[in-house]
């Protein structure tokens, strides 16, 4: 990840980039007039930026499959689609973690902590990436149909040629249709994966919501 991308949430989480050391917002001044924090909310911040990070490696994830996805005029063979399928799954897994990631957190905060900033930073990258996997949905449906219309025109034209066809046209054909057959399967598993993404990020999102709600 690019060290612009970790500044920016060590910024908002409050966590000095020179000494690694957990700056508050409002926290007891030590005799040197510097901020310092407890134990326990140090240790709370810290786990929170830990999420946060697994969020911001699965945003950028989603947006390498939503580059591939909306690449023109791209042809996805069964492999393709398959690679993209384990790609969503895996991301799935990893919201379904940072979910209960998330959900251990209830019963540990406490009052006083004012652990707002990193728990909004979190909601908001949720909120983030539950839009992108919207648009992931939406892209997925538009392969899927563009995939449908050629595999009927190929099949029509599969027809045409008759049984006098010579052997080597009846391969071609052959290979055609089972190429066909191949992707329409990885276009249903992939299809099957993005459901199950998209409830993962709901899941995920109204969490993080409730979590920023309670840590107010």
């Amino acid at each position: 990840m690019k060290f612009a991308v970790y500044a920016a949430i060590m910024a908002i989480l409050g966590v000095s980039l020179s000494f690694g050391g957990v700056t508050p917002k409002r926290g007891v001044q030590t005799a040197d007039g510097q901020a310092s924090v407890s134990p326990a909310q140090a240790a709370k911040i810290k786990q929170m930026k830990d999420i946060l990070f697994k969020l911001v490696r699965q945003d950028e994830y989603l947006d390498e499959a939503i580059e591939t996805l909306d690449t023109a005029n791209h042809k996805f063979t069964a492999h393709d689609i398959s690679a993209l399928s384990l790609s969503l799954k895996l991301i799935k897994e990893n919201m379904d973690n940072a979910s209960a990631l998330n959900k251990a957190q209830f019963a540990e905060l406490q009052p006083g902590l004012n652990l707002s900033s990193c728990t909004k930073a979190i909601l908001s990258y949720s909120a983030k990436m539950n839009a992108k996997v919207l648009r992931v949905g939406l892209l997925t449906r538009n392969l899927s149909a563009k995939n449908k219309k050629a595999a009927m025109r190929d099949a029509v034209s599969a027809k045409k040629g008759g049984p006098d066809d010579s052997a080597r046209g009846r391969k071609v054909r052959g290979k055609s249709i089972t190429r066909l057959l191949d992707e329409q399967q990885a276009l249903k598993q992939l299809s099957f994966e993005v459901k199950n993404l998209k409830a993962s990020s709901a899941r995920l999102t109204a969490i993080s919501k409730w979590l920023y709600i309670v840590s107010k």
